[in-house]
């Protein structure tokens, strides 16, 4: 099997001793779909939860159902050469489809390494169309070893994004740990027009890119590299970098920002020093626009206890998620503090900045846990044939109630749906269930009417109570445990497969996609799999 190996500019053609009986165990016939049937109509996953909005639904999933899903199975997996930074491995991977390569046209899946290496598998088959080692392009040397601790790793923590089907053209972005975004082509590999800088400094820790009219924004998090956290845009057409100001806590929603219909910007900071008068709005939903290359504060919701929960280290963490309803966009996001906000779009927190459309009671996180508790990551949100909304959060830890669809006590943790209604005049969000216990629930993916869930199998502690001091990222990695791929029915969260002990390794904020019948991630240890129907 021929395979396009790339390093920095220059390109080898080389051969690869892979059987795909073997080594990525399936039959020859073992294909994510027949072949020939990808085709440019193929459904696709181009950018962090499916698309700007962040709401993780993918809408045209045929090939998987409930029906079906009971015969979910292991299509493929690929071994890969990745070199994990911390705990970092692979991001969440995209797929595009129609993409020309040397070896035909092809829907792709792209997994971007920790160490700045792309892999670009043919979907369908598993096998490695191109790698590629992204060239540093900083002045500042590159460093040795692999980060600061599991909190400023080395690693590449941004999700890539590519222009959507239906583009003048398809490209690849993808941020390096030197701060510099790449503009490639997917069916190659290679490089459009040299990398532009976007971070002042090298390892920055950005998260997921969101790509809208022409523009790539990123958020920071957590003062990586002396980097300031920060809302930052790269406008493709004009070629200036924009970055927000003043400098907030850190940005670490790990599906980046989200992106609303009308335009306006999203995210939530982390504790930090609060000053609305000076616009230093820690532990806060914030929203921005962005014209003629300037980035303007347009509003912020501030919870009422922000300073409690600063003191207790219970970060607004999460990427909100944007979605229509009743002639507006609504957000929903939350953090570790255990509950959950349903803010209106047009006045985030009223006149006061306070008051939100609905501060759900404490769901979870009764014990003020601020490492392994709580909300993390990114949401859900889909519309069921009914016309009834939906919202689903990863959680971590038992809840402080009981839905009214449960499946036993969740001491790790697990996947928490609700559904957006009216109530006394009010909208709100209603407890519908919650899914089993999960170990480090990832977030979770909505197609046809299922749930999408990856039990990550982290072990997410960070202080050592015994020993004093924090855990490193190897004693976090050792408490790990594998991880399980779900199915639930996005009804009542009730179990349609599991993927047993058939993943062998954890994931560290990787994600899941799912696109024509495949369910795909990576691990820990360089593996990424492809689950489905054959």
């Amino acid at each position: 099997m021929k395979v396009r190996s790339l390093s920095g500019a220059s390109m080898l053609t080389r051969t690869v001793a892979l059987s795909l009986a073997g080594a990525l165990g399936v039959g020859a016939s073992g294909t994510c779909f027949a072949q020939g049937k990808a085709a440019a109509h193929s459904p696709e996953w181009t950018t962090s939860s499916y698309n700007p909005q962040r709401d993780a639904w993918q809408r045209h999933e045929t090939k998987i159902t409930a029906q079906n899903a009971g015969k979910i199975q292991l299509l493929w997996k690929l071994k890969t050469d990745n070199k994990t930074m911390g705990m970092q491995s692979f991001r969440e991977p995209m797929v595009a489809s129609g993409i020309k390569t040397d070896t035909g046209v092809k829907t792709i899946a792209v997994f971007a390494g920790s160490a700045d290496d792309v892999y670009v598998v043919d979907a369908d088959t598993g096998a490695l169309i191109w790698q590629k080692k992204l060239k540093w392009a900083s002045s500042q040397p590159q460093e040795p070893g692999e980060g600061r601790g599991f909190i400023c790793t080395n690693a590449l923590s941004a999700n890539p994004v590519i222009t959507p089907a239906g583009a003048a053209e398809r490209v690849l972005y993808v941020l390096t740990v030197d701060g510099y975004l790449h503009m490639i082509d997917p069916g190659t590999g290679d490089e459009k027009e040299a990398p532009v800088q976007i971070l002042k400094n090298i390892y920055g820790k950005p998260y997921g890119l969101n790509l809208v009219n022409g523009v790539v924004y990123t958020i920071t998090g957590q003062g990586c590299g002396g980097v300031a956290n920060a809302l930052y845009a790269y406008n493709t057409v004009t070629k200036k970098v924009t970055v927000s100001s003043p400098p907030q806590g850190g940005l670490w929603g790990t599906a980046g920002p989200s992106v609303g219909s009308d335009g306006t910007i999203y995210f939530e900071s982390a504790d930090h020093p609060y000053d609305a008068k000076t616009g230093q709005l820690s532990t806060s939903f914030q929203a921005y626009t962005f014209a003629n290359d300037t980035l303007t504060l347009k509003d912020y919701y501030t919870p009422s206890n922000y300073k409690w929960l600063t003191q207790r280290d219970l970060d607004m963490n999460t990427t909100p998620v944007v979605f229509p309803y009743k002639g507006r966009d609504v957000l929903v996001g939350g953090g570790k503090e255990g509950r959950f906000f349903l803010l209106d779009s047009k006045s985030l927190g009223g006149a006061d900045h306070q008051t939100p459309l609905f501060r759900s009671e404490l769901i979870a996180n009764a014990n003020v846990n601020f490492q392994t508790e709580g909300t993390w990551g990114s949401f859900a949100a889909w519309k069921d044939k009914k016309g009834t909304q939906w919202v689903l959060a990863p959680n971590g830890g038992p809840t402080t109630i009981k839905f009214p669809i449960n499946y036993g006590d969740t001491p790790n943790g697990g996947i928490l749906a609700f559904k957006v209604e009216e109530k006394n005049g009010k909208t709100v969000l209603t407890n519908a269930w919650q899914s089993q216990d999960m170990m480090t629930a990832e977030p979770p993916v909505v197609a046809n009417g299922l749930v999408f869930a990856l039990a990550g199998g982290e072990y997410t502690g960070q202080a050592n109570e015994v020993e004093g001091g924090l855990y490193s990222a190897e004693d976090r990695i050792k408490r790990s445990i594998p991880a399980k791929l779900y199915v639930l029915d996005g009804q009542t969260g009730k179990e349609l497969y599991s993927s047993g002990d058939q993943i062998v390794s954890f994931l560290h904020q990787a994600g899941l996609s799912v696109a024509g019948g495949r369910i795909l991630f990576g691990t820990f240890d360089g593996t990424v799999y492809c689950f489905g129907i054959k």
